[in-house]
């Protein structure tokens, strides 16, 4: 019997219920007659619901132009972008947030018109040149962030965001590279663009949002008054957001909507080695993208209130707001400061929450301390609770329960609001138990995606009702996979009892190429469209993908920052104390921990100054290559005084040889007998053997993280 099926009126949309789409026998099948003779790779899968034909756009949504334009025809009187305005007491010299404040549709598409028309006068003031350009956009999430990139989609132009946590050095290079002429930013970030134009000869005009600064403040008049003055000094001009509108209003110009091949955006990713790369992502792709959605269960409605709190600047938010838009729901905004956003929640009441594993951890690690915080009874009665719900959830699929919900979780749902109905993890791997608790504890499904900036966003979802663990559910409608053999790493598409190998993708949502790069475009995507993606996986009976390796030695923090360890091992080992070094960190830690072989001839001297060994201790020498280690290293080892020195000694030359914060290790083990090739730990070339290091030293690794993880600040949340 088919499964019941919802339908979308207002885009056409007919999908098997979200509740319903994990009662499929499969979720992905192999299109038969194309995997290769040789075995070199699996044939293409394919979701079952776009099985003929994979999804693309909707029948009158082709841009992400037209995105905007759904929301205002669905619910045009409705609330569409809402922040806390901030009010400013001159006496006490404090701010207080008010609540949400909203604009309509209708209000935010005259302000889409009124900006956009005054961006192009802007521009055209400035460079004397009426040809398309990129608008950058420094800051974190505002309405005017929304309104400004929907008024670039209107006029046909291209966003270039840059992370509101960019350096000056990277800030500078993606204005330089994509030749931004005009930014938008907010009043921290001035002093930092004063910095910057003297070296970027392309940026000729600033726009400042001031649609909730106080500029009645006197340090905001002050910034804003050298900020002016700095920036025309430089041939800079400084306009604020509500003045481009006004420009804008008393010259209106018809929209020169984009074609769907049109890059939307230019994103800028977090990169590995070297310079950023700029990902040209298209119109099509993330419309494409969006379409999928309805396939995976998690389409928005006019009636859903988002956060928006992740960066903008990530193709992931992005994606979440595009789709609440397209559907003529409402999004409201953070006030900027994490801190704060927890408060924020709990003022909105969202009834969608898409986030981060990092994020989702701490509201974990909140809810668990809250429980053990009360008394024995509490305790016991709380962990009974949890006991009976994942009981219930793993024998019925139940998320809710009549009594324990009630009594206890409650007071847990509160801390997002208390109307959550789905939250969405995305951007790095939220581990099982993590996944599992919180469905139980919010009384509403969990799901986690897989993608990238390459793609869009999302490449795979996993259903609602799908409670297996260790995956991230089967490709989405609008792309197609298929595993390539790695059989360096000793994965083959042939394996038993499931295929293995790097994850390909091919479809709509995938992206237009790297920005002035065509040799990394080449190296990402083949000549007929399949984005490698450099991750291991396999695909099990059902269909679904499970990320089990990396194919290059790089890999994602938890929060989502991109790591290559042997750079890293690379400056460490230039400090004369380190003989060898191993730089371990996944996806599920946000930290990096690291096993440090110490070189006798500076440790042993360093130990007998800080008391480590006797003070009559000779000094070693050099260490001959293939010489068995010294005989008081084991000792020198097992001093937790010389792991703290040494992780000292080497965070200084990380800092010296300008390594970035999240690439510091924050815990070493120190271990004597170091990595040879008779131990299995190097190869003949004296290449380190990752895996084999991590298998060796995991006893060691697991008690660093436990160490750390135990020495956390309770979460701000």
């Amino acid at each position: 019997m088919p499964l019941p099926t919802t339908h979308f009126p207002q885009l056409d949309v007919t999908t098997i219920q979200p509740e319903r789409m994990h009662e499929l026998k499969t979720y992905a099948k192999e299109m038969v007659g194309t995997a290769p003779k040789d075995g070199s790779s699996t044939g293409i899968y394919r979701n079952v619901q776009s099985f003929k034909e994979l999804q693309k756009d909707f029948k009158n949504v082709k841009t992400l132009h037209d995105v905007f334009q759904s929301g205002l025809a669905i619910n045009p009187k409705g609330p569409c972008l809402g922040q806390r305005p901030l009010q400013y007491d001159p006496v006490t010299k404090t701010t207080t947030a008010k609540d949400y404040e909203w604009q309509t549709y209708e209000q935010v598409a005259e302000r889409i018109k009124n900006f956009g028309c005054g961006l192009l006068k802007v521009h055209h003031d400035a460079t004397s040149s009426d040809r398309h350009f990129h608008l950058g956009v420094y800051a974190v999430n505002t309405p005017e962030y929304a309104i400004a990139d929907f008024a670039v989609h209107a006029f046909s132009l291209t966003t270039v965001a840059l992370y509101d946590t960019l350096g000056a050095e990277t800030s500078e290079y993606i204005l330089n590279h994509s030749e931004i002429p005009v930014i938008i930013t907010t009043i921290d970030k001035i002093e930092i663009l004063n910095g910057l134009v003297a070296k970027c000869p392309h940026l000729k005009a600033v726009i400042l949002m001031d649609g909730n600064l106080n500029i009645q403040t006197p340090e905001v008049q002050t910034s804003l008054n050298l900020g002016r003055q700095g920036l025309l000094r430089r041939g800079v001009k400084l306009f604020l957001f509500s003045e481009v509108e006004a420009m804008g209003k008393a010259k209106p110009r018809r929209f020169t909507p984009p074609q769907p091949d049109h890059v939307a955006a230019i994103s800028y990713t977090s990169g590995t080695t070297g310079t950023p790369k700029g990902a040209l992502v298209l119109h099509k792709n993330l419309v494409a993208y969006l379409r999928a959605h309805y396939d995976a269960g998690i389409a928005a409605r006019s009636s859903d209130v988002h956060i928006s709190y992740l960066p903008l600047a990530h193709i992931y938010e992005r994606g979440v707001l595009s789709t609440v838009i397209l559907h003529g729901g409402a999004v409201g905004f953070f006030r900027g400061d994490t801190a704060l956003l927890m408060e924020d929640i709990g003022v909105l009441k969202p009834t969608i929450f898409a986030s981060v594993p990092r994020l989702l951890n701490r509201v974990y690690e909140r809810i668990i301390a809250g429980a053990m915080a009360g008394s024995a009874f509490k305790q016991a009665l709380f962990n009974r609770a949890v006991a009976a719900k994942i009981a219930n959830l793993e024998s019925t699929g139940a998320l809710t329960h009549p009594f324990w919900d009630p009594l206890v979780f409650g007071k847990v749902k509160t801390l997002l609001g208390g109307r959550i109905r789905v939250v969405i993890s995305g951007s790095a791997p939220i581990t099982s138990g993590t996944l599992k608790f919180l469905k139980i504890a919010f009384c509403c499904p969990v799901v986690e995606g897989y993608g990238s900036t390459e793609s869009a966003a999302g490449a795979t979802i996993a259903f609602q009702g799908d409670h297996d663990p260790g995956h991230v559910g089967p490709p989405i409608s609008c792309n197609e996979v298929k595993l390539v053999s790695v059989p360096e790493m000793k994965y083959h598409a042939t394996d038993k009892p499931h295929p293995r190998g790097e994850i390909w993708i091919r479809g709509a949502n995938i992206f237009g190429g790297y920005y002035k790069d065509e040799e990394k475009t080449r190296e990402a995507v083949t000549s007929d469209g399949w984005l490698k993606t450099g991750d291991i996986g396999f695909i099990d009976a059902k269909g679904r993908i499970h990320i089990i390796d990396r194919k290059k030695n790089i890999f994602k923090l938890a929060q989502g920052e991109y790591v290559a360890p042997e750079k890293i091992e690379n400056i460490y080992q230039k400090n004369n104390f380190v003989a060898q070094i191993y730089v371990h960190g996944d996806s599920l830690q946000a930290e990096l921990v690291a096993v440090v072989v110490p070189d006798a001839e500076y440790a042993i001297p360093l130990a007998r100054e800080n008391g480590i060994l006797p003070e009559n201790t000779p000094n070693p020498g050099p260490t001959a290559n293939n010489a068995p280690p010294h005989p008081l290293l084991q000792k020198v080892c097992e001093s937790e005084k010389m792991k703290a020195l040494l992780l000292k000694e080497i965070s200084k030359t990380g800092k010296e040889l300008g390594l970035k914060g999240f690439e510091f290790v924050k815990a070493i083990h120190l271990d004597a007998a170091g990595f040879t090739m008779e131990n299995g730990l190097i190869t003949p070339t004296f290449k380190l053997k990752r895996n084999e290091a991590a298998d060796r030293y995991r006893p060691f690794i697991d008690a660093m993280y436990k160490e750390l993880n135990s020495k956390a600040a309770k979460p701000k949340l």
